[in-house]
């Protein structure tokens, strides 16, 4: 192979190295069906929300797969955006109401997606806790997983990667919303 043939072969093979490596922001979760009937079944009292926080030593801003970057949207953080789902949640159930005596914080103590070409996890954990009148009156860590198989093409499998880490979200409050434990912590038991 000739100079100049080797030369377009470290162009295009350094250029189809980058075309895999993005960053894109993570998808808004909407309200889904599921949580909107278990929250109206459960009959609970409207919530306020408290600050959600990231615990110390987890990257707050970003997930990393194959070179590729999923970061929260506007700037903000993955904790913050946890608290987004929730807010969109319980505001679908007629549930939100930041002026109640209720009020649910979190600490996000786990935010992980992996993939080694041929299978992906993510994981998704939270410590949340509810107060009352500005007392903690419980506080419960919360923990959802998925995994998948992974594709060796990184344009199929950083996306699906990416999608699985977002869809743990939704679970993640469904999971902590419908739990007998909280409910009864919020109306008072």
């Amino acid at each position: 192979m000739g100079t100049a043939a080797k030369g377009w072969a470290l162009v295009l093979g350094s250029a189809l190295a980058l075309a895999g490596c993005v960053s894109m922001p993570i998808d808004e979760v909407p309200a889904s069906l599921e949580t909107l009937q278990a929250l109206r079944q459960a009959q609970i009292p409207a919530l306020g929300l408290g600050s959600f926080t990231t615990a110390k030593g987890l990257d707050p801003r970003s997930i990393n797969i194959r070179g590729s970057t999923l970061h929260p949207a506007k700037g903000s953080s993955f904790a913050a955006f946890l608290g987004e789902t929730f807010a969109t949640e319980l505001r679908a159930a007629g549930k939100l109401d930041p002026s109640a005596p209720l009020a649910l914080s979190g600490e996000l103590t786990e935010s992980q997606a992996k993939e080694n070409m041929a299978r992906g996890t993510a994981a998704l954990g939270a410590t949340l806790t509810l107060s009352r009148g500005g007392k903690a009156v419980f506080s419960k860590p919360y923990r959802v997983e998925t995994s998948w198989k992974s594709d060796f093409i990184g344009a199929l499998a950083i996306p699906d990667a990416f999608r699985n880490y977002n869809g743990l979200y939704a679970l993640l409050v469904r999971k902590a919303l419908t739990d007998p434990e909280m409910i009864a912590a919020m109306k008072g038991g």
